[in-house]
């Protein structure tokens, strides 16, 4: 009886503080994409915000997941998984341990994409936190498409030109989600450009999702609030 007392206190405290979460996911994604990422240089020891950051977007995740399990497994082998990679790709920066830790990434966005949704697009009132919610549906994509992006380039490094990769498979990472935040938006400056077939794809299919996106948002979250006002009016 306490074991059910207690999982359906926690229930109730995830229901509560769900929302509020996404706030906190956006904060967090936004100090790493837009502060963490940019600034961080080669090493771990001189990118302390990025592992910070990092860090607790993992624990925002899982308690946003609280209630899905495989969410939760994924977030975290992915996250540990990502860990290791990176630890090697210092060491020895080869395509390998690129692929792998970018692999990870994409799993781990993967998994934050299914909860946030589910939060997101949940019956009930449309509260600014889950407008907020999804503009971090927004950036996972981007981040998703960035590590995508990195994969392809460790795999042929002429697949995008303008981006550094013999002797610098370090700072891939930032060139590429400000390639992959170009391109997701429609701005495309021209100065990092994809050259090969399946570069050309990710990008084309980024892009169109990157417009429809905003509109089917907009439809989804308009759907809920009527929903919900009928449901308040009988």
């Amino acid at each position: 009886m306490r074991y059910a007392d207690a999982v359906g206190g926690y229930g109730r405290w995830q229901e509560r503080w769900r929302d509020p979460m996404l706030t906190g996911l956006l904060v967090l994604l936004a100090l790493e994409v837009f502060v963490g990422i940019p600034l961080a240089r080669a090493h771990v020891s001189e990118a302390p915000l990025f592992v910070v950051v990092w860090f607790l977007l993992i624990i925002s995740a899982v308690l946003v997941a609280a209630r899905h399990w495989v969410a939760i497994v994924s977030i975290l082998l992915s996250s540990l998984t990502a860990l290791i990679a990176n630890v090697e790709r210092v060491a020895d920066p080869s395509p390998l341990t690129i692929c792998v830790g970018s692999g990870s990434t994409v799993v781990f966005m993967a998994a934050l994409i299914w909860v946030v949704w589910g939060a997101v697009f949940a019956p009930g009132r449309v509260t600014l936190h889950r407008i907020q919610g999804a503009v971090v549906l927004y950036l996972c994509v981007a981040l998703s498409f960035a590590a995508l992006y990195e994969i392809l380039l460790a795999l042929n490094p002429a697949s995008i030109s303008g981006v550094a990769v013999r002797g610098d498979y370090l700072v891939l990472g930032r060139n590429l989600v400000y390639y992959s935040l170009a391109t997701i938006t429609s701005t495309g400056y021209g100065d990092i450009v994809p050259v090969l077939p399946l570069a050309r794809s990710l990008s084309n299919l980024e892009a169109v999702i990157g417009q429809l996106f905003p509109a089917t948002l907009l439809a989804r979250i308009v759907t809920l609030e009527m929903q919900a006002r009928r449901s308040d009016r009988a």
